[in-house]
């Protein structure tokens, strides 16, 4: 069926108007567009690949031998794509995999950004799209479900919990799509979206002891399920034991601390109630993650512009066993950073907010030898006493959503 679909579509290309005009193999398909593309440029895309190879595992054996002996000697640019990351991971970049080594360009298409997802929701505020991404990113596939008509809690109580969404089990079919048994690991993507980061309270957290936790965690990482982030002062990334775990999958992070830990509720039929319980979290939960996301964005692409007042290269979070800091842009070389403190609440930002940023930059003992600059963004915009102070003390205040 799928040879017979791909047939189709290339029929004009043969001229072909049989409208069951089909290849007798994929190998013959093949043949004949390389025999097409040494006399011009065709470009083909073959989308969900893996899908193709659950149906025909020779598949990419085969693709192997004809790009080595007659495709790679034609015109023809072949666009490889999928979702399942773990088997285009095996087929295409994986040492041993049938095609590694033999891509010109491996490119992972993210999400779109919360300024492009206002081609999908154009009703929305940039308040709106930022508490958008942070319940479903930027999926076209999730945009699509969603309706700017609608208010943002309305969408949630309507399509994210309904029965009928594709939602309500988006979760389960994305983890087993490509993990075999994923109890365990359900159990700890559970543990991180209940505020679990450090590998040793995942560990406890999810019932896994703290010797095979690393195991899993680097599974979930591989598959882009979860981020591990290092605080910012570390010399190398790879080998620091100071390090947090987060999902990174905005709506996967939006089920875990809402929709998982409370699926009793969904099986009652008590949608009304979960609603209530989701609306009382909902703006701490955007403040520490797709608003902070943002913020962390907007400084970077500051410092990339030369904007700030010395050179960063760094941008990221910083944080001791007492104090964490959601925004951070350093310079080793000068010892210059910026630290910063976003809010995403009602009701303007005040002088407290700024001595509370100042005391713990100044207690961070990874920040002692630092010129200390400061950033404050807010959803609500600053009190006028703090706006008068930022001015003389040349701190820099954002209003609303950064870059909307």
């Amino acid at each position: 069926m799928l040879l017979a679909k791909f047939s189709q579509a290339l029929a004009p290309l043969f001229g072909a108007t049989d409208p069951g005009f089909s290849f007798s193999s994929w190998e013959a398909a093949l043949r004949e567009l390389a025999r097409l593309a040494k006399a011009k440029p065709i470009s083909v895309v073959i989308d969900e690949l893996p899908y193709l190879l659950e149906s025909d595992p020779s598949f990419a054996t085969m693709l192997q031998a004809m790009w080595d002996h007659e495709l790679k000697r034609s015109k023809l640019r072949l666009f490889l794509a999928g979702s399942h990351y773990h088997m285009m991971h095996d087929t295409l970049a994986a040492r041993g995999g049938p095609l590694f080594g033999r891509t010109t360009a491996d490119l992972f298409i993210d999400e779109l950004s919360v300024r492009d997802m206002a081609l999908f929701l154009p009703r929305y505020s940039p308040e709106q799209l930022v508490e958008t991404y942070s319940v479903i990113g930027g999926v076209p596939r999730y945009l699509e479900a969603w309706n700017d008509r609608q208010s943002v809690a309305t969408n949630i109580r309507s399509t994210v919990l309904s029965p009928l969404s594709l939602f309500r089990s988006e979760p389960s079919f994305l983890i087993h799509d490509e993990i075999a048994d994923p109890r365990t690991f359900l159990a700890v993507l559970e543990a991180i979206g209940g505020g679990m980061k450090r590998p040793v309270d995942i560990a406890r957290g999810a019932g896994v002891q703290l010797a095979h936790i690393g195991k899993y965690l680097r599974t979930l990482e591989t598959l882009r399920f979860v981020r591990r982030v290092v605080s910012i002062e570390a010399s190398n990334v790879r080998k620091s034991r100071v390090s947090q775990y987060e999902i990174r999958d905005p709506y996967l992070r939006f089920h875990f601390a809402f929709v998982q830990p409370n699926l009793r509720l969904l099986e009652e039929g008590r949608v009304d109630r979960l609603a209530e319980l989701i609306a009382g979290g909902f703006s701490s939960f955007v403040g520490r993650t797709g608003y902070e996301e943002l913020c962390r964005k907007h400084v970077a692409a500051l410092a990339d512009r030369g904007e700030l007042s010395f050179e960063a290269l760094e941008v990221g979070r910083i944080w001791d066993k007492r104090i964490e800091i959601d925004v951070v842009a350093l310079d080793r070389r000068s010892k210059n950073a910026l630290i910063g403190e976003c809010r995403w609440r009602a009701g303007a930002m005040g002088e407290d907010t700024l001595e509370d940023l100042k005391a713990r930059g100044q207690g961070l003992q990874k920040l002692q030898r630092m010129k200390l600059h400061y950033a404050l963004f807010s959803r609500s915009g600053f009190t006028r006493a703090l706006v008068k102070r930022a001015a003389a003390e040349k701190i820099m205040l954002v209003e609303g959503v950064p870059g909307a």
